[in-house]
């Protein structure tokens, strides 16, 4: 109780004593009239002591100031009682008092750590929302911003302070707005709302997120909205990259052809991926069997070592790993690799296995292919014609075949104590061992050489060796295969071919001095004859044609004929002459070698024998681009006899057609030249080439018998072929090919037609 209280409650009885005596006149007899408001006051003021107090000095004051002095009864009268009757009320009332100040301060205390327990929690929650990675906001009903944390404010680029009494609408713009009312018309109505949305935020990035609104109430009514964003980008992000990774993983084990699997020994449940179905032959859809029921898919042998293993890793843990035989649904085994591990619990028990299952029938089967050929190898090593050895780096024999040990003449056991060099002959050691340094420094990685060997004997022969280096997988040299051929016998057939070519070079070189003179001579003779004959035959066509001139008048009929023929068979025969120099000329001369453009030659021939024969009217095609390497000369004289023959033959034909075409037929190249003419039997076919040889008669069609034959020397010159293709009163077909090892190039496929 504070001092200064508690003297207001004693000097309160005095103030009441003296107002009273003021106003006793019209108090009387009514004694504790205002004491007791006074001792009331008192008690307020001073607590139980100062109302105690108050009650006793306004009882000593209204005793003696008013009471004893006016009635001198027994103290056992009216007043005495009025008097005890104040005391007890006095007692009562600071009673009443005091424990009504003592509910008071502990409901202020109350009061003080409610609202101090109330202002941490608001605190906390305050700064929860305030560092809340989601973001929250309240709006009213009006849809205005009351509330707002940071992390929604940045959102929007802004702060809390600034989007407080803002509308939804003007802050997240129209689109989303239009997008969101219904949601927030629905929270107005009472009913919660969640969704997920994907719109294209202020700053311009699309992001996803996870919207709920919670309608707030207050007293029942709705009086706005709890707004809760999560920002679930990054997680929809590492959602896909796990389902990627998981098809990832599917992927994986489906192309290694491994899959995985787990026995919860706690719950009896079994888990397996669906690469283990696969591996097993069965639905991946379908559920994991349970052990021991996985017997049914392994032959007995293999169960029998795989059970062993499983047991052994339930008792003691102990990983295990072990190759079985799988016995699949449809009829074709396959083999497998089991491992399992095992996981212990807290206690040390074992409460689950784990672990994979792999198909190997591949490395099962290359692992058969590699003892099947290993054991070929064996018997080849063994049994090979063909010298087989195996040293190391060093030189040092590791293993040789009988065939190896024939050629050199030692035994498996003495070559062992020899090093290779020694068995070289030392002529050729220092080739051998300079292709071995390149080999060793990784310049090359094989080679095949010649030398000679020293057998045990003595005896010296001749071998041709391939020798390849085997490393190991880090690149490590381990030893030198060779393999070895006696090849004296062929060395001795090579010495004798040698002398055998020098003595046909020698022969050749004395023919082909033969062949130079008897050209030379037949050069001479041809120009002799040729300058004889053509001598009296002027004279024979000069004379008859003057006869003809001059006694035409004089002369018979009979006898202008036979002038006529006389002159004709001249000329016939000077055709003859010329022929022959030709086909001489295109034996003889030399080759040059030139790009013959044939379609421009075929052109320029056609355009020739049409301007002789105007009235002629022949539909002509020649494919464009068609070209050869050859003498050029030689190819025009060709392309004019072909041509002249496929003009000539085709006189007598309504709709004459003349084609140059090229055909690829075999790998070669021909360029053809047809007309739908005369042609010719099949029959004859053999006497197409041959000079003087013609397959129709000198009134049907003239001609000398010389142009073919010509051809045919040019082509064979050229190391080509030719040939040609009839059928009477059809035409005929003549192509031609030069040699394939020349530079000619297979002709475009485009051509362009003429005609005339």
């Amino acid at each position: 109780m504070k001092p200064p209280l508690l003297l207001w409650a004693i000097l309160l009885p005095f103030l009441t004593l003296a107002v009273q005596w003021l106003l006793w006149p019209w108090l009387n007899p009514y004694v504790w009239l205002l004491f007791i408001p006074t001792v009331c006051l008192s008690a307020r003021l001073g607590g139980f002591w100062g109302g105690l107090l108050s009650t006793a000095i306004s009882a000593a004051l209204g005793w003696y100031g008013f009471i004893y002095p006016q009635n001198f009864s027994p103290p056992f009268n009216s007043a005495t009682v009025s008097t005890v009757l104040f005391l007890l009320i006095g007692y009562m009332v600071s009673y009443t008092h005091e424990r009504l100040r003592r509910s008071q301060q502990q409901l202020a205390a109350s009061l003080q750590q409610i609202r101090h327990d109330s202002e941490m929690q608001l605190q906390r929650y305050a700064q929860i929302v305030a560092t809340s990675g989601d973001m929250l906001a309240f709006v009213d009903t009006d849809l205005r911003y009351y509330v707002v944390n940071p992390a929604y404010a940045r959102l929007f680029g802004s702060s809390p302070e600034a989007l407080q009494q803002r509308r939804l609408a003007e802050v997240v713009g129209t689109e989303i707005y239009t997008f969101i009312k219904p949601y927030l018309e629905r929270a107005l109505a009472g009913e919660p709302q969640r969704f997920v949305t994907e719109p294209i935020c202020p700053d311009g990035q699309r992001r996803m997120f996870d919207v709920e609104y919670q309608p707030f109430r207050q007293n029942g009514l709705i009086c706005g909205i709890v707004c809760s964003l999560r920002d679930i980008t990054i997680l929809k992000a590492s959602e896909a990259k796990l389902k990627a990774s998981e098809v990832t993983l599917r992927e994986a084990q489906h192309l290694s052809k491994i899959g995985n699997w787990q026995w919860d020994l706690t719950t009896n449940s079994h888990y397996w991926s669906e690469e283990v179905a696969r591996i097993y032959g069965l639905d991946p859809l379908l559920p994991a069997v349970a052990y021991p029921q996985i017997r049914r898919f392994f032959t007995p042998e293999s169960w029998g070592r795989l059970a062993v293993c499983i047991e052994k890793c339930l008792v003691s843990g102990i990983p295990y790993e072990c190759d079985a035989q799988v016995l699949r649904p449809d009829g074709n085994p396959c083999w497998v690799i089991a491992r399992g591990v095992a996981i212990r619990a807290a206690d040390g028990s074992i409460s689950k296995l784990h672990g994979t299952i792999q198909d190997i029938t591949q490395r099962k089967q290359a692992e058969e292919w590699l003892r099947e050929s290993e054991e070929k190898f064996r018997n080849a090593f063994a049994n090979a014609a063909i010298g087989f050895s195996m040293t190391t780096i060093e030189g040092g024999f590791m293993d040789a075949n009988p065939a190896y040990c024939t050629i050199t003449g030692y035994t498996l056991d003495e070559l062992r104590t020899l090093k290779f060099s020694e068995i070289i002959h030392p002529d050729d050691v220092k080739a051998n061992m300079a292709l071995l340094e390149r080999m060793l420094a990784g310049q090359i990685s094989d080679f095949v050489v010649e030398n000679r060997y020293r057998r045990k004997d003595g005896e010296a022969i001749w071998v041709r060796k391939s020798i390849a280096l085997v490393c190991k997988a880090n690149g490590d040299s381990q030893w030198y295969i060779a393999l070895v051929e006696n090849i004296s016998n062929r060395k001795q057939a090579e010495a004798q071919l040698q002398q055998l070519n020098a003595d046909l070079e020698r022969r050749v070189l004395e023919r082909t001095a033969a062949l130079t003179t008897a050209n030379r001579e037949l050069d001479s003779f041809v120009y002799a004859v040729s300058h004889d004959l053509r001598a009296p035959l002027r004279a024979m066509s000069g004379f008859s044609e003057a006869l003809l001139d001059d006694y035409a008048r004089q002369l018979p009929d009979t006898a202008k004929d036979y002038l006529q023929h006389i002159r004709l068979a001249s000329q016939k025969m000077s055709g003859l002459i010329d022929g022959l120099l030709n086909l001489s000329r295109c034996i003889r001369r030399e080759l040059h070698q030139d790009t013959v453009y044939i379609s421009a030659v075929a052109e320029q021939v056609l355009a020739e024998l049409q301007h002789n024969d105007p009235e002629r009217q022949v539909s002509i095609s020649i494919e464009a681009g068609l070209q050869v390497r050859a003498d050029a000369r030689m190819l025009e004289a060709v392309m004019r006899n072909l041509l002249g023959n496929a003009w000539k033959y085709t006189a007598y034909t309504a709709a004459a057609n003349i084609r140059v075409y090229s055909q690829n037929q075999d790998g070669r190249i021909y360029v053809c030249v047809a007309d739908n003419g005369a042609g010719f039997d099949m029959a004859n076919a053999q006497h197409l080439f041959q000079p003087f040889q013609r397959l129709h008669s000198e009134e049907e069609f003239a001609g000398l018998g010389i142009g073919l034959a010509t051809v045919q020397r040019i082509i064979d010159r050229h190391g080509g072929v030719i040939d040609g293709q009839g059928e009477p009163g059809k035409g005929a077909v003549f192509r031609f090919s030069l040699n394939v090892g020349s530079d000619n190039r297979p002709p475009p496929l485009n051509g362009t037609e003429n005609n005339g």
